[in-house]
């Protein structure tokens, strides 16, 4: 069921919320029950015979992170326990997402006969299985509360993530779950809710939707694209996939607040970021918050100590060596960013992707250590150096960005290639790219007839204008208007505020012409639903 569909926004959602909130009258445990069995139904909708599949991975998880508990003054079966129930989660992930192109691979080797065989990938299979990990992981460092079994199942199945994040975290969530104010009905939780998820639900179906066509176009026509064609659907892809994830983000932490629940802050205009660095603090927030505290963290640690054991040192002076940086700053940034590379598919291309990451990270730190901490402090102290110094690193992190994309979207790794190759001009720099209306062309005036002529737009006798309009109010938008969190800044729209930037000209306030600019929004996308899109990181 998809949050965009007139099933959720019409039936499933009233009834889920009418039910919560009328059986919290009778205290929380009805509630909890209810919402549990409302995210099943939620789950069944897609495929009910995967249901099955989500118990037997909350209970196998539930059961282990019981048995962790009660042996954590027995430090041998404790790792057992946890080396079991790491396994079990990290096998059925491999099984359905990276066996099948295992075996393909493997009978393209001739190392294995053909097989008709295909799995069907569970939807939100990766973000399930991470949140359990991460709460397995903290029960064997006993820093996770012990749940019954219907709190645990509704922290790990509450349908608002359960499909595409974001990846919560059990300190964070269950409180709330604990707390009886949760289940009493408020107005402004359901105003501020309504509002998020309307506001998200205008980027996924206006603009994330309405720019895919464009992408689509050149990324399934990469054999014959040209310098500007590969540039523009390069550039709608990273819109695309923005405005999509930003939007799901939105629409789950709107549905959550809606319940009572504040779920973490995972989109913060990454398009904005100074460094790579910077844009993993802003995309996808709870993955990197995730990748840090399971895996870089402990590899980084790992390092450091295996240091220590030769008698190496750790210092800052040591870290700003050749073999210290390679060591404590590389080497595990590369791998942590190889995995979440990896996570996300099973394709070559996702590990370019993740690698890709891993080396602007490693180059940004190593600026950092061996350049930007050397300079003289009087450096780049003028308002106007400092200005023109962040237009070019936003730039810059933003190209870098985009051609890790062009890996992520691909087919495969040489489609990429050409692809890139495009964008350097190899294949020539005069090609039409966009079909749109002459109508269109006449609004963007001399700006639209230089296109033309370049190349850039190509109007056929009956073009449609609806897609480049999109995307052309993507990118100012991206660049020029506030994000969601700012714009509902005052009412504490997430768990991080820290996070947002406070300075904002555009401030949502409970009042008729922000309630008529909603109503209005959420009409359009309505009238929009005849085939509703899947949210892009459903494959993930």
């Amino acid at each position: 069921m998809l949050f965009t569909s007139r099933e959720f926004l019409f039936a499933f959602l009233p009834i889920a919320l009418a039910g919560f909130y009328l059986l919290g009258r009778r205290g929380g445990h009805l509630s909890i029950l209810w919402l549990l069995a409302a995210s099943l139904v939620f789950y069944a909708w897609w495929n009910y015979h995967f249901v099955l599949l989500l118990l037997v991975s909350v209970t196998f998880n539930y059961v282990c992170g019981l048995a962790l508990k009660r042996n954590l003054d027995r430090e041998n079966r404790l790792k057992w326990f946890l080396i079991a129930g790491l396994a079990g989660n990290i096998g059925l992930l491999f099984y359905y997402k990276y066996f099948g192109p295992l075996g393909h691979w493997l009978v393209a080797l001739g190392a294995l006969s053909a097989s008709s065989k295909h799995l069907t990938l569970p939807l939100g299979i990766s973000f399930f299985t991470f949140t359990q990990i991460g709460y397995l992981v903290d029960s064997a460092a006993e820093s996770a509360d012990e749940l019954n079994f219907f709190k645990y199942g509704l922290f790990v199945t509450f349908f608002p993530h359960l499909i595409a994040g974001p990846i919560i975290h059990h300190r964070e969530i269950v409180p709330q779950f604990n707390d009886p104010d949760t289940y009493r009905l408020k107005t402004s939780n359901l105003a501020v809710g309504l509002s998020i998820f309307v506001i998200g639900m205008a980027k996924k179906v206006l603009l994330a939707d309405a720019i895919g066509p464009i992408a689509d176009h050149a990324f399934d026509g990469w054999r014959h694209l040209e310098l500007w064609s590969s540039w523009i659907g390069a550039i709608a892809y990273s819109m695309q996939i923005y405005f999509d994830f930003s939007g799901y983000s939105d629409m789950a932490i709107g549905l959550a607040r809606m319940f009572g629940i504040t779920f973490p802050l995972n989109f913060n205009s990454p398009y904005r970021a100074t460094s790579v660095v910077d844009y993993w603090q802003r995309w996808h927030m709870t993955l990197t918050r995730y990748l840090t505290l399971y895996l870089y963290n402990p590899m980084a640690l790992y390092v450091r100590r295996s240091r220590m054991v030769a008698k190496k040192p750790v210092n800052r002076k040591a870290l700003a060596t050749a073999e210290g940086f390679g060591q404590m700053i590389a080497a595990p940034t590369i791998y942590t960013m190889s995995l979440a590379g990896i996570w996300h598919g099973a394709g070559l291309q996702y590990l370019y992707f993740g690698l890709l990451h891993g080396i602007y990270m490693t180059i940004n730190h190593g600026w950092r250590t061996f350049v930007t901490e050397r300079m003289p402090a009087t450096m780049m102290t003028g308002r106007l150096a400092k200005g023109i110094s962040y237009l070019i690193s936003v730039m810059l992190t933003f190209v870098a960005v985009l051609v890790a994309l062009v890996f992520f979207r691909a087919e495969s790794p040489s489609a990429a290639c050409s692809i890139l190759a495009a964008m350097a001009g190899a294949y020539g720099a005069r090609a039409p790219a966009l079909e749109v209306s002459p109508a269109t062309i006449d609004w963007l005036g001399a700006a639209g007839r230089w296109m033309e002529r370049v190349g850039i737009l190509h109007a056929p006798p009956q073009g449609d204008s609806s897609a480049v309009i999109a995307l052309i109010a993507a990118i100012l938008i991206v660049w020029t208007m506030p994000n969601t969190q700012q714009i509902m800044v005052a009412y504490k729209p997430a768990l991080d505020p820290e996070h947002v930037f406070k300075a904002s000209w555009l401030k949502w306030r409970p009042n008729v012409a922000w309630g008529i600019l909603l109503a209005i929004a959420f009409l359009a996308c309505v009238g929009t639903l005849a085939a509703p899109q899947k949210f892009l990181y459903f494959q993930f």
